[in-house]
């Protein structure tokens, strides 16, 4: 994969679930958002303040690298994009295609549906996704290889810059495939009783 060619897909996948959360998830009321399909599973609320939880340290670790880079004169230069075992392993366990489940360690667990405010949360994860999708602009400028940035795990786990982003990306694609099966299961219940 090429840094050029991923940054610009990347960019795509992130304004797809804009387009979903503005479509899909917006239109719903406070108790819709809010509804869990059983007690153990997440509602469509708890999966986007999940990501907001989640992302918000990774992109504020980006933010930092992208306002290092001050004013840029040159060109940026494209690169083949390596990944090594930890960026390996994150982009697995995040991986939309992943049916094993990991559980979200708790400092991104999400608080209970009706703690949440819906509105607030649907604008700081719309917020939090146009910040990520502006980044990639610059972020090029940075080398994907060997500039690191640190995980939730800690400063002595670092992932690539360029796993970091496609880590990202396919979180929030996971947990707005979560989000929309319980909006489709709300939906076929309320259509069964009608």
């Amino acid at each position: 994969m090429q840094k050029f060619t991923t940054a610009h897909q990347l960019q795509a996948r992130l304004a797809a679930v804009l387009d979903t959360v503005s479509r899909e998830f917006k239109p719903q009321s406070d108790a819709q958002l809010r509804w869990k399909p059983s007690p153990d599973r997440w509602s469509v609320l708890e999966c986007v303040q999940h990501l907001n939880l989640a992302e918000r340290f990774y992109i504020r670790n980006i933010q930092h690298k992208v306002d290092a880079l001050g004013l840029v004169q040159t060109p940026p230069v494209d690169q083949t994009l390596e990944s090594d075992w930890v960026g390996k392993a994150l982009l697995y366990i995040v991986d939309p295609k992943t049916t094993l489940k990991f559980p979200a360690p708790g400092i991104i667990r999400p608080r209970r549906p009706e703690e949440l405010n819906p509105a607030e949360v649907l604008n700081q994860f719309i917020e939090l996704q146009t910040i990520l999708h502006d980044l990639l602009d610059k972020a090029v400028y940075l080398d994907w290889n060997n500039d690191k940035v640190s995980t939730l795990f800690g400063n002595w786990l670092k992932i690539r810059l360029g796993d970091a982003l496609l880590m990202l990306v396919a979180h929030t694609e996971r947990h707005m495939n979560q989000a929309m099966r319980v909006r489709n299961e709300m939906s076929s219940l309320t259509q069964a009783h009608s």
